[in-house]
């Protein structure tokens, strides 16, 4: 999964939590996703957040398809990614 993919490939949207509103592509129908949270400067330190792949599906204006809606399934948590 590729978070923060901006264009037409994206499925996907976070809704709750720390990525809430965020448009990602997803290629699976169940389970859980690690999302990497925006970082709002460089220094801060690279975190992510647990997401469920639900069966929800959000409509959004000028999208033929909706959105897979993935709802927040914890807090944010180290996941050790690169800076």
């Amino acid at each position: 999964m590729n978070a923060e993919r901006l264009g037409h490939d994206c499925n996907a949207i976070c809704l709750g939590g720390p990525c809430h509103g965020l448009l990602t592509h997803v290629d699976q129908d169940i389970g859980i996703l690690t999302v990497p949270v925006p970082r709002r400067s460089p220094d801060e330190p690279q975190t992510c957040a647990r997401y469920r792949i639900t069966r929800e599906r959000v409509r959004y204006f000028g999208q033929a398809e909706p959105y897979i809606a993935l709802h927040w399934a914890d807090p944010p948590c180290s996941c050790g990614l690169d800076p």
